[in-house]
C-alpha cells in the first residue's frame, strides 16, 4: 500500500481480509466503532438512544446478520461482508480486531508529560542505578530501556509493521505464536506502553481520521512473530492468558511490623499485594515494595522482615517465588533511595 496518498477505505480492509485479518469499521473521521442499530447502540451521555435494548452481544442476532453492531464482537474476514459495510458507508474508517487476527500490537505513546518513579517505569524489573530522569520523555525511551536491559534490538521499523499514529506514536505489529493467546492490559508492561491483544484492536495503516493519517514506518510491510524475550515479559505482566487453575486459598494474615502509623501502613500494603488479581499482582507487589522501601530507614524497619512479609504475602496471591523477589528487590531497592519523610508521624 502507497503510504502517499490515502488509499480508499474499502481496499484497505479487503487487503487486511486478505492477510487473514479480522476488521471493523470506524465512524468516519474517528478511530471508534460505527454506531450500531438501534437496538443495539447505547448513544452517549449526553444523548442516551431510548430505542437501547441492553444485552450480551455475544449472542446478539445482528452480528449472525452481518450488522456492524457490537464493535470488535462483529470483526470479520469474509470479504462479502466487508464490501457491504463499506458500501454502506465508504468513508469508515478501518479498524482491526487484535485476538480474531492473531496479532499483539505494541502501542508506543509519545505523550510526554512527567515519567512517574523508577518502579512504575518498566514494573519488575531493575532499572539501571543513576538513571536520568530526563533520558525518560516518552513510550519509545521506555521500549528502549526495556531493549537495553533485555539485550534485544528495538522493533520498530525495519523489524516488523510498524504504523505511526497521528499523534506520533507508533504501534509495533506481531503476529502471535501459535497457541498463545493474550489480554489488552493498559500500563501493565511500562509507562506509555500499552498492548493492543486479545479484545482490543488498531486503526489499519492507511486509515485518515479528523487528527490524521495512520502511515506506515520504515520498509518493512510484513508482520513479525511476536519476539520470545517480548513474550516473556508480556507473561510475566499478565498479559497472557492460561488457562485457570483452581487456587487454594491458605489462611493469611499481615504481620506486625512497626507500631501505630508505620504499622497500619505496612498493614494497608502487605493487604494489598495479598488480595492482588492475576494481571495486576507483579505491578502491586512492586509498588508495595517501593513504598515500604521508602520507610526502612526512617521508621528503622528490619529489611529482611519487611522483605520476608511481602514474599508471604505475594505467595497468597499466587505469585511464583522467583517473580516475586525479583520485584521486591527492585520496588525495595528504588524506595530506600527515596526515603520517605515521616515528620512526626512515627
Amino acid at each position: 500500500m502507497s503510504t502517499t496518498t490515502a488509499p480508499d477505505p474499502r481496499r484497505v480492509a479487503l487487503w487486511a481480509a486478505a492477510q487473514g485479518w479480522h476488521v471493523i469499521p470506524l465512524a468516519p473521521g474517528t478511530k471508534v466503532p460505527v454506531r450500531g442499530c438501534d437496538r443495539c447502540s447505547p448513544g452517549t451521555k449526553e444523548r442516551p438512544n431510548p430505542r437501547y435494548v441492553q444485552h450480551d452481544g455475544h449472542g446478539c442476532e445482528c452480528i449472525k446478520a452481518g450488522r456492524a453492531c457490537h464493535g470488535v464482537l462483529a470483526a470479520t474476514a469474509d470479504a462479502e461482508r466487508i464490501t457491504a459495510w463499506w458500501e454502506r458507508t465508504p468513508k469508515a474508517g478501518v479498524g482491526i480486531a487484535a485476538g480474531p487476527s492473531g496479532l499483539v500490537i505494541l502501542d508506543v505513546d509519545c505523550h510526554g508529560g512527567t515519567p512517574p518513579e523508577d518502579p512504575e517505569l518498566l514494573p519488575g524489573l531493575d532499572l539501571p542505578h543513576g538513571l536520568a530522569p530526563s533520558s525518560i520523555v516518552d513510550g519509545r525511551d521506555v521500549l528502549a530501556l526495556l531493549c537495553e536491559a533485555r539485550r534485544a534490538p528495538y522493533p520498530e521499523g525495519d523489524h516488523t509493521l510498524t504504523v505511526r499514529t497521528p499523534t506520533g506514536g507508533v504501534h509495533i505489529w506481531f503476529r502471535s505464536p501459535t497457541g498463545m493467546t493474550w489480554r489488552p492490559l493498559a500500563g501493565a508492561l511500562g509507562w506509555q506502553l500499552d498492548v493492543r491483544a486479545g479484545s482490543s484492536y488498531a486503526v489499519a495503516p492507511g486509515t485518515v481520521t479528523r487528527a490524521g493519517a495512520y502511515t506506515v514506518q520504515g520498509r518493512c510491510r510484513m508482520v513479525a512473530e511476536l519476539p520470545a524475550w517480548l513474550a516473556r515479559d508480556l507473561d510475566r505482566t499478565g498479559h497472557r492468558v492460561r488457562a485457570e487453575r483452581p487456587r487454594v486459598v491458605l489462611p493469611w494474615r499481615s504481620r506486625l511490623i512497626g507500631t501505630g502509623y508505620i504499622a497500619s501502613a505496612v498493614r494497608g500494603e502487605l493487604s494489598a499485594v495479598a488480595e492482588a488479581q492475576p494481571g495486576t499482582r507483579n505491578g502491586t507487589l512492586n509498588r508495595a515494595a517501593f513504598r515500604l522501601g521508602t520507610l526502612l530507614a526512617p521508621a528503622n524497619l528490619d529489611r529482611g522482615q519487611v522483605a520476608d512479609a511481602l514474599l508471604e504475602a505475594a505467595r497468597h496471591a499466587g505469585l511464583p517465588d522467583r517473580e516475586a523477589e525479583a520485584a521486591i528487590r527492585s520496588g525495595m531497592g528504588a524506595g530506600e533511595r527515596q526515603p520517605h519523610t515521616l515528620g512526626g508521624a512515627a
